[in-house]
């Protein structure tokens, strides 16, 4: 929600920066910053995109870590993708 909030904004605000630009040339630096937040945004929501990927694709396996969560209480084991060096945090109760 805070991610969409952000993106709205950003949007927004480079919209309005886009229209003070072509008004007045001094508008640039609210223009360069306005993209600088929209493409940060953008590259946050595309490149971190967590868990996409299901554990059942080539390369994810179980390893023997495994705690208890202190705020929900559950325990948690870790998947390790040797492929890409990814590791998740799995309810241990969802994968069984």
């Amino acid at each position: 929600m805070l991610r969409l909030a952000v993106t709205v904004v950003a949007v927004l605000w480079f919209a309005a920066a886009v229209a003070m630009t072509v008004w007045d040339a001094a508008g640039w630096p609210m223009l360069a910053m306005a993209a600088v937040l929209l493409l940060g945004t953008l590259f946050e929501r595309f490149h971190y995109r967590g868990a996409d990927s299901p554990l059942d694709a080539p390369g994810w396996r179980p390893t023997a870590e495994r705690f208890l969560d202190e705020e929900t209480g559950r325990l948690v084991t870790i998947w390790y993708n040797p492929i890409t060096g990814e590791r998740r945090y799995v309810d241990a109760d969802e994968r069984g």
